[in-house]
């Protein structure tokens, strides 16, 4: 797209651009229904006003329901913790995201407006009785802290830069115990994504080789080793990727008719069964 918990939730990545429509009518359009039994996978992913449930065996994305209480407004990403608690935000709001039934519940306004992405982030990688933090980066590729009972918003790092240019977020990151940080990123003047490890003491980005092949990753997820991408590509049409994370490449795996907008998965998915 060139276009929490602590005391304080932290936001880290731009999940796509204001202005993004939807039809409200997901079930129509990529013929998964409620009928079907939700998987027992924890990734979800979303178009502006439907959450899924998707299936990691098949990557059949199973409707959870219209996210009802946004408005006018469209979900631009959403975050999950390892208690399987769900945030998800609009340009300027952040809700609480019922994943039973998709309904949200405004939380606050955010002091500062332009956030598009939201994951949470283990305090500690490598301890899983650690908290989470909530995390994100606005287009600029700056990092947010956010506290939830007021949204006033705190600059805390950056993306920083490479020798092909800045690097900002470009769509969304997750954080799984054990795994890493991983975010889609935007360098320099390159018209494709790149996925990125984050460190998570300063926040810089390194992006890894030479870009997926893909533009518009809007949502990114974890699960059993395999980095999913959720691809943008249009009115009613979008794509799930793999990226390799360790030479950064994308493989499509599944077409379909719903728009992506986000996902997310939480913070203790399984790293390889």
């Amino acid at each position: 797209m060139k276009s929490g918990v602590l005391a304080t939730i932290i936001l880290v990545g731009a999940c796509g651009p204001g202005g993004r429509t939807d039809n409200g009518q997901p079930d129509a359009r990529d013929g998964t229904g409620d009928s079907q039994s939700l998987p027992t996978s924890r990734v979800y992913a979303h178009s502006g006003s439907t959450l899924y449930q998707v299936d990691t065996q098949t990557l059949a994305p199973v409707t959870v329901g219209a996210m009802g209480g946004l408005g006018t407004q469209s979900l631009t990403d959403l975050a999950i913790d390892k208690n399987d608690h769900m945030v998800g935000i609009t340009l300027d709001k952040l809700y609480t995201v019922d994943a039973t039934t998709g309904t949200v519940t405004l939380i606050s306004a955010l002091s500062t407006g332009g956030f598009t992405s939201l994951s949470f982030v283990p305090s500690d990688l490598n301890n899983p009785s650690s908290t989470d933090i909530l995390v994100s980066a606005n287009d600029q590729g700056d990092v947010y802290s956010i506290d939830a009972t007021n949204g006033s918003a705190t600059k805390i790092g950056s993306y920083g830069s490479v020798a092909a240019g800045k690097v900002i977020s470009s769509g969304d990151l997750i954080g799984v115990r054990g795994f890493g940080i991983y975010a889609t990123v935007d360098v320099g003047t390159a018209t494709q994504d790149y996925l990125a490890r984050i460190d998570p003491a300063t926040w810089k980005a390194t992006p890894l080789g030479t870009g997926t092949g893909f533009d518009n990753i809007f949502g990114l997820a974890f699960w059993d080793g395999t980095i999913y991408g959720f691809v943008s590509t249009g009115t009613d049409a979008g794509k799930i990727i793999t990226i390799d994370p360790n030479t950064g490449a994308g493989h499509e795996v599944l077409g379909g008719s719903v728009r992506w907008y986000g996902a997310g998965v939480a913070t203790n998915a399984p790293i390889l069964q």
